[in-house]
Formats: structure tokens, C-alpha cells, sequence
């Protein structure tokens, strides 16, 4: 009977520590540096870290380049990573390997290490759910002088703050203060994917720069602590992604481009056509590069390139009339193809062979183009 309370016991105790790291205890997902695990000769001379972070994850990719500065060493270096117990979902982040390390170029056989199950401070705060975390290490060696580049690439899902629309991604800077001296330089790339500038609610540390969709921070000759962790905190609901922005097409009215063009600035009854051009690529003399191509051209443009082709092609004075007057009187006929006027547009001047111009007092006055052949 005993034996069968204490069991109850621990599972009540279980239970209430599962209930406590669902519901109180929000996960915190982390991202850090690498660090030695003992005390070292090697120095950071410096590291460039580039993050892709998407609403439901990260991708991170690390340049590591260090350097001995004492006698031939051996050691084993640490890189602790945020697993997610609670709850998983399947994101871009599951699409490439959770984590990969190569030392110039080569990949590198990694494990977990038995040593921090045997730590009681670090077993105390496993416990009591404060961290959630697992070592990477690997077997190291420098000769005496020697400089190596490490790479490190690994994934994570999204942090999530505890009853809070709230996401946030961290990468610590602080824990590579273990190095030899100081950090010579750190460079640290966040790249906005399919998360919008305005979502962001706040980032940390204020020394960083904004390019595009890019959070930069740069730091020199530095001893890292937790002033340098870095940690960019946005907002859910204005980033619910659903797929790449349409690129508005490019609006051309009388063969001028018309930055932020509205159709409220222009009357229907002024328009004499409008033509799409689907793969501008083909027919793209400004050389622009957009999802499309509207032209539109006005009653009165129309009326002026016809006037001014008749001018140089013919010595019989004629002066045209309104559009929609001239549409009633004369007819338009191209190499013995009756056409709309509007087609006229369409007509460079160095392909006209013939201008005829044939008035009618009884019938429809006729101007007659013929196109080089």
C-alpha cells in the first residue's frame, strides 16, 4: 500500500510539472554560439551569422574563424541547442538537417555528451523546467599557430511568448566569452523571409542597421555578455503568410510611365485605348522589369500622332477633328484593312510608304496608309 501511494505521489508530481511547463513555462527556443568547454588558447578572430527567419522558424548559418594563439591543443567544443518538447510542428525549418558542423570544409562526427546528466546545478535547473536543452560537442585539434574556419547550421521552430500572439527569435553572443581574449568582429544577419517589416514589436541590442528586410549588427574587439545577445521579438498576426506579394504591373499613359497610377485621375470618356502587355520582356523598350505592361492611350494623344504623320507624308492641309467626330467621318484604312483609329498607335512613322487622304461628300471620309514592305 505504501509503495502503491508513493507512486501516486510522484505521478501528482509529474503532472504538475508537465501542467507547469505547458501552460506557465513558455518554451524558449535559443540559438547560440559555439563555445570550448574547457579554458582555452584558441581566439575567435571572428564570426558571421546568418539568420533566415520565417513566421514558424529559423534557419541559421554560422562562419566561425579561429585562431591558436599558444602551444598544439586539443580540446572538445560545445554548441548547446533548444529542443522543443511540448509541442512540434512541421515547418521550412524541418526541410533541411536539424544541425551539421564542418571544420575547413569538412564535416564533422558530433554526439551529445553524458557529462552535464551528472552536473547537479545543471540536473536542478533541468528539473525545475528553467532549461530545456542539449550539447552538441565534437573533438577538436590546433597545431601551434594555427587558424580554422568552423561552420555550424541548424534549425529551430519559432519561440513563443506564454499567452501572447507574440513570437521571438534569440542568438547569444554571450556564450562565446569562454574564447581566448576577445572576439575580433561579429557580424549578425537577420533576414525578414516571409515576415513584413511593421510586424516586428521590438530588437535588441540598438546598435544594429536596417537594409530591405535585413536586421545587421556589428560588433569589434569585444568581450561578449548578455548587453550583446540579440533577440527580435514579432508580432503573428501581421505575418499569417500566404504566399509572395503580386508585382503590381507597370501603368504607361501615352507612352509615359505613370508612377502610382489611379484610374480616378483619368475620365473613361478621354480614354481612346488600353492595351496589356502580358510578357513585356518581348516588347519592353524602357527595359523594365514588372509583372506586365498597361498602356493607355487618350482621345487627343491619338488624334495628334495621326495629324503629325499626315504632316510628314503628304502636303494636303487637313486639320482633324475631335476623336469621337472624327471616328463618324473618317474611316481608317491600313494596307487596304479598315481599322480602328486607335490603331494608329501602333504606327511608326519610318514604316509609312503612303499617306491618301479621299474626302466624300456623300460617304465617310477615308485616309489610306500603306506600310513599307
Amino acid at each position: 500500500m505504501k509503495r502503491y501511494k508513493f507512486a501516486i505521489v510522484i505521478l501528482t508530481i509529474i503532472c504538475l510539472h508537465t501542467n507547469l511547463f505547458a501552460d506557465i513555462a513558455p518554451n524558449p527556443v535559443k540559438a547560440k554560439s559555439i563555445s570550448p568547454k574547457d579554458q582555452t588558447s584558441i581566439r575567435m578572430e571572428s564570426e558571421k551569422i546568418i539568420i533566415d527567419l520565417y513566421n514558424d522558424s529559423s534557419v541559421v548559418k554560422c562562419l566561425f574563424n579561429m585562431k591558436n594563439l599558444g602551444e598544439h591543443e586539443k580540446l572538445q567544443i560545445g554548441f548547446p541547442e533548444m529542443s522543443f518538447y511540448h509541442y512540434r510542428i512541421k515547418s521550412i525549418a524541418d526541410e533541411v538537417s536539424r544541425f551539421k558542423v564542418k571544420e575547413n570544409g569538412k564535416a564533422i562526427k558530433f554526439d551529445f555528451s553524458d557529462l552535464l546528466r551528472y552536473d547537479k546545478e545543471y540536473r536542478k535547473k533541468v528539473e525545475s523546467y528553467q532549461i530545456k536543452e542539449e550539447w552538441y560537442f565534437w573533438n577538436s585539434e590546433f597545431q601551434k599557430g594555427e587558424s580554422k574556419t568552423i561552420e555550424v547550421e541548424y534549425s529551430l521552430p519559432f519561440g513563443m511568448l506564454y499567452k501572447s500572439n507574440k513570437r521571438f527569435f534569440t542568438y547569444l553572443l554571450s556564450t562565446g566569452a569562454n574564447w581566448k581574449g576577445t572576439i575580433g568582429k561579429a557580424e549578425i544577419i537577420i533576414n525578414l523571409k516571409d515576415i513584413v517589416m511593421d510586424s516586428i514589436t521590438s530588437q535588441k541590442p540598438t546598435n544594429y542597421e536596417i537594409s530591405d528586410n535585413q536586421f545587421i549588427w556589428t560588433f569589434w574587439d569585444f568581450e561578449p555578455s548578455a548587453d550583446n545577445d540579440i533577440k527580435v521579438i514579432y508580432n503573428s498576426d501581421k505575418i499569417l503568410y500566404k504566399g509572395k506579394k503580386p508585382i503590381p504591373p507597370v501603368f504607361m499613359v501615352n507612352e509615359e510611365i505613370e508612377k502610382d497610377f489611379e484610374f480616378d485621375n483619368i475620365s473613361p470618356n478621354d480614354i481612346a485605348s488600353i492595351e496589356v502587355i502580358k510578357n513585356p520582356e518581348k516588347n519592353n523598350k524602357n527595359h523594365i522589369s514588372t509583372n506586365g505592361i498597361v498602356k493607355i492611350y487618350t482621345k487627343e494623344f491619338v488624334v495628334k500622332k495621326l495629324e503629325k504623320m499626315i504632316k510628314a507624308n503628304t502636303k494636303k492641309k487637313i486639320i482633324l477633328p475631335e476623336f469621337d467626330e472624327f471616328k463618324e467621318n473618317y474611316c481608317l484604312v491600313i494596307n487596304d484593312n479598315e481599322v480602328d483609329i486607335s490603331q494608329i498607335i501602333n504606327i511608326e512613322k519610318k514604316s509609312i510608304d503612303k499617306i491618301e487622304i479621299i474626302n466624300s461628300k456623300d460617304k465617310i471620309n477615308k485616309i489610306l496608309i500603306e506600310l513599307k514592305k
